[in-house]
């Protein structure tokens, strides 16, 4: 299940159409009467910390009366969004799982220390280091199908990037010295976007990119990083072994970056 902290300030100016929705039939829960669509999807479903179910007049009541109140976002089985409001972590506890309390606790303590970018470093770590790659398909510039499970054998550098992502576009040179660099030995280079084979095509008139490149769903692309550009090192069974998160500050490092890891997988 998929989990994120949010600040509320931000999911009430996001969200606050979405709650205007339809009302379906009730729900008794002790004294307060609830709403709770029983084949739901889509839908926006408030829980406090213990997971009753919340009236808009409820939650718009806990808004106004708790200073600091945090929302826990995740996603049910009928692809509901559920907001969890809770003011400490250790008020789940009975609703949620132990292990997601401390892993939200860790998360909390990177963002403090090193921003939002080390809890989403931390979140592709947890899920994809020492992973293989999925079986998905995607299309190359040249209208081929072709899949990771074809890249296997050889050492493969992934590179996620799209046309508008400036950043992408200036490491390009960078990125283009580091294939002429290991062009005899067994490393391959893979560029993925969610651009269409058309849009690359024509962005390749005027920019040279010498990965091979290809087309991917956004949900393949933003299953692994929602950060661009990232780097994936892929050893040669198709298991992911390290994660470069975002370009440097000073683009050419992202040269140096990279060739440590690839000279680290190559062992």
């Amino acid at each position: 299940m998929k989990i994120l902290i949010i600040t509320l300030i931000f999911f009430m100016f996001s969200c606050q159409e979405e709650t205007s929705r339809a009302k379906e039939p009730v729900e008794q829960i002790g004294s307060q009467t609830v709403q709770e669509k029983k084949q739901a999807t889509n839908e926006i479903i408030f829980r406090d910390a213990k997971g009753n179910l919340l009236t808009d007049v409820q939650k718009d009541s806990l808004v106004a009366s708790v200073e600091g109140l945090m929302a826990l976002r995740r996603f049910d089985e009928n692809s509901n969004t559920e907001y969890i409001l809770f003011e400490e972590y250790e008020d789940l506890r009975g609703f949620v799982s132990d292990s997601e309390i401390e892993n939200l606790i860790e998360e909390n303590r990177l963002r403090s220390s090193g921003g939002q970018g080390a809890v989403i470093n931390k979140r592709m770590n947890d899920q994809w280091k020492n992973q293989p790659l999925p079986t998905t398909n995607f299309t190359m510039i040249d209208g081929s199908t072709s899949s990771f499970d074809d890249f296997k054998g050889k050492l493969l550098v992934i590179n996620f990037w799209y046309i508008n992502c400036g950043p992408c576009i200036i490491e390009m040179p960078y990125l283009n010295k580091l294939v002429e660099e290991y062009k005899d030995e067994d490393v391959q280079f893979l560029a993925l976007t969610f651009d269409s084979v058309v849009d690359v095509n024509q962005f390749l008139i005027d920019t040279n990119f010498d990965y091979q490149l290809g087309s991917a769903s956004k949900d393949l692309i933003f299953g692994f990083t929602p950060i661009f550009p990232t780097h994936i090192i892929v050893n040669k069974n198709g298991i992911i072994k390290d994660i470069a998160l975002g370009a440097p500050r000073d683009t050419k490092m992202i040269f140096n970056k990279l060739v440590n890891l690839i000279e680290k997988n190559k062992k």
